[in-house]
């Protein structure tokens, strides 16, 4: 009679139990997982397998402490509080102390019924508050997913993601990457989940997907526009009945944040839709972290998503910017570059301070722009040969 499999991850626990080599045998021969064991009583243990209650303790005992040795390597998991992150954990899990715009966005995520628009030049540490959002999530026991507007840097931020997890050990975290191009899985049993994908995607996955009813606008803003008071929302059931069964999109389930990448691609004339549709269909219940470095009129903006979404929001701003910038022009008789505006230091010598604009190089180089540029004596002598010979051979 052929023996059993068995299970290679259940032997080892049950060796790092202490039990005898007859216990290994009796539980590894009832076809029972790691984890489903790790959950299994005392009691359940001597009912399962026959074995003694003396070793089905020792089980027991093994397996919480192995439990408690994964929440303890798990930097996602409860810290016993009130679970919202803190500037030291922060600090310990990212490698380096947040800033002054990151504290301040971190100060508005730990808050779920808060949305965040943050604001930043490019370079400025906006992907540290996407992090910041993602572990928040973690911490809850839910998932996030991150949006970009275009395929390459959804890939671009799952190479990133992917690999920051890894060289920290954060075995728990999962990262999963959908663009209609490409579709990669979460490996199975992770315990938390980033999934990575374009706009779009996201975007047809809340229109098509059964959830709660949105929110109705409140009593007291209804009052205040004279509407009358809205009729009850319908239920999940109702409303799959009504529009059509519909199959529930898993990817949505537990849904803690999403992270919204260039956020000002809302504003795009053929592309905006995405943005908006996506914010209408966004349950309640979940944050939205909103990043864009130029946006303009941003507190329209998340005044707009307020009235869309139900829920209070906050803008976190930052002025400073890391990367250059330096406008200018080309000088038409010279070919140099002439800079009229600059963020940092000048360049070379004539270039005003940092953040000084230079009003007289802006309206030569217009005014060079505005004329057009007059042949030299000898090109235009050049040009009147040229057309003398041209109308000889003619004749």
């Amino acid at each position: 009679e052929e023996e059993a499999e068995v299970d290679a991850e259940v032997v080892a626990h049950l060796r790092r139990c202490g039990v005898s080599e007859a216990t290994e045998r009796l539980l590894g021969a009832c076809s029972v997982g790691l984890e489903a064991l790790t959950l299994c009583s005392a009691a359940e243990l001597v009912d399962l397998a026959g074995i003694s209650h003396n070793e089905a303790e020792k089980v027991v005992a093994g397996s919480s402490r192995a439990k408690a040795a994964a929440a303890a390597d798990d930097p996602f998991g409860d810290d016993g509080g009130d679970g919202t992150l803190k500037k030291d954990e922060v600090t310990t899990i990212m490698g380096y102390p947040p800033d002054g715009f990151q504290c301040g966005c971190l100060e508005v995520i730990v808050h779920p019924e808060l949305d965040l628009l943050a604001m930043a030049p490019t370079g400025s540490g906006k992907t540290a508050v996407a992090l910041m959002a993602i572990l928040q999530a973690f911490r809850r026991g839910k998932k996030a997913v991150y949006t970009s507007p275009i395929k390459a840097l959804s890939n671009q931020k799952y190479a990133e993601f992917k690999a920051w997890f890894s060289k920290r050990g954060m075995a728990s975290a999962g990262v999963a990457l959908l663009t209609g191009d490409i579709k990669i899985r979460s490996p199975p049993g992770v315990k938390h989940e980033l999934i990575i994908c374009t706009s779009e995607i996201l975007r047809n996955k809340l229109v098509k997907n059964p959830h709660e009813p949105h929110p109705q606008p409140p009593p007291a803003a209804a009052a205040a526009g004279g509407a009358e008071p809205a009729p009850p929302a319908k239920s999940t059931s109702e409303r799959s009945a009504s529009e059509g069964t519909s199959m529930r999109d898993l990817d949505l389930d537990n849904l803690g944040v999403v992270v919204s990448d260039e956020i000002h691609y809302i504003n795009d004339s053929e592309r905006g839709t995405v943005w908006e549709e996506t914010l209408i269909h966004l349950p309640p219940a979940v944050q939205m972290v909103a990043l864009s470095a130029t946006l303009h009129q941003p507190e329209h903006f998340l005044a707009w998503i307020g009235r869309a979404r139900g829920r209070p929001g906050k803008i976190v701003k930052r002025t400073d910017r890391h990367v250059p910038l330096h406008v200018g022009g080309v000088e038409r008789r010279g070919g140099q570059f002439l800079q009229f505006f600059g963020t940092h230091a000048p360049r070379k010598r004539g270039d005003a301070a940092a953040g000084a604009f230079q009003a007289e190089r802006y309206d030569m180089l217009c005014a060079e722009l505005q004329e057009p540029e007059r042949p030299s004596a000898a090109a235009s002598g050049a040009a009147a040969a040229a057309r003398f010979e041209r109308a000889n051979e003619k004749e």
